[in-house]
């Protein structure tokens, strides 16, 4: 149900009306990804585009294109950038934004032009065999060009953290999944009033403010949501943005409280999973169970239960706290667990 619920909220935030919802395959057809009654289902179905919650291969696109005609195919990376563009503000989310698009659209234009379909593809791909050679270059000088620019952008980055260190101010990163309530923590701790809602990735760029207590000061990252089993495409297209949480000095891994037992365990691990193919290690992490208002009895258990797998997972974790940004609920405990990290 978490699953069905994730990826009709990835389609509403990405401004599809969801009419008709059908279960993904448990074997995938080798050529279509979907069975031919399902095609056929679908070809009848007054939808202009079909989402399919999971990565396609190559084939699978160019056959669904063929079958379905005019209908769009999306799958769950296409479903991210489409959200990812609608929320990037700044150069360097766009760049990301276009580097994974190209880099997942590449393969298929390869298999248009090794295969030889003449067939007219939709969208993007729609130059059929004819031309394909010159869009497989054009795609590989503007692969090249935003490779170039972003690892530029990475080292710019580097530099201004590394005078953030030098001016001996903490940089402590919010992290955790899309909806946990991060931008929202980040609201309550610094007193703005940064956008957050109830659609995903609202955060493409990362929202950076100092807070003070007394002589101490620390500055507060607030980072792009991870989202679960998330394509290895998106991390590394995005590796500028979430170097923020390998280049801090500590984290806030904020955990929604609110989910049931089963799920919370599943992105917990997640979570740390994630933060492994960042090369994040050793920094230390306060995990924040957020949305402590919509939990009753059990709140301090289930936090019990996030800490102990957080500990299984990763090392040091310092401590954990509920919280609640909405209600104001142990804010300014948390900003006291912050500065006693700092010091």
């Amino acid at each position: 149900m978490e699953f069905i619920d994730e990826a009709k909220s990835l389609a509403e935030t990405a401004g599809y009306s969801v009419e008709t919802i059908l279960p993904l395959p448990n074997r995938p057809n080798r050529l279509s990804y979907i069975s031919q009654d399902k095609i056929q289902l679908i070809k009848n179905n007054n939808a202009d585009t079909i989402i399919i919650f999971d990565l396609l291969a190559p084939r699978h696109f160019i056959n669904l294109n063929k079958y379905l005609e005019e209908k769009k195919v999306v799958d769950k990376l296409f479903l991210l950038l489409e959200i990812f563009a609608l929320h990037a503000g700044s150069k360097e989310a766009k760049l990301q934004i276009e580097l994974a698009r190209l880099k997942y659209e590449l393969p298929i234009i390869r298999d248009i032009y090794s295969n030889a379909k003449k067939s007219e593809q939709q969208g993007p791909l729609g130059a059929g065999t004819y031309g394909v050679e010159s869009t497989l270059k054009l795609y590989t000088r503007k692969i090249s060009r935003i490779t170039r620019e972003l690892e530029h952008l990475r080292k710019v980055r580097e530099s201004q953290l590394v005078r953030t260190r030098e001016n001996q101010i903490p940089y402590i990163a919010i992290t955790g999944y899309t909806n946990a309530g991060k931008t929202s923590i980040f609201n309550a701790l610094t007193g703005l009033n940064q956008a957050t809602d109830q659609s995903m990735f609202t955060t493409t760029t990362p929202k950076r403010y100092s807070i003070k207590n007394n002589a101490q000061k620390v500055m507060l990252v607030d980072t792009v949501g991870f989202i679960r089993g998330i394509p290895p495409q998106i991390i590394e297209a995005f590796f500028v943005t979430l170097s923020e949480i390998k280049y801090a000095n500590a984290l806030l891994l904020v955990m929604d409280i609110s989910l049931d037992t089963t799920m919370l365990i599943d992105t917990a691990r997640s979570s740390f999973e994630i933060l492994r193919e960042l090369g994040v290690t050793g920094k230390p992490i306060i995990v924040v169970g957020n949305k402590a208002d919509l939990v009753r009895e059990n709140g301090k258990e289930k936090l019990q239960i996030v800490l102990e797998i957080s500990r299984q997972y990763y090392s040091p974790i310092e401590d954990g706290i509920l919280v609640s940004a909405k209600k104001g609920l142990n804010i300014e405990s948390l900003r006291e667990k912050i500065f006693a990290l700092s010091d």
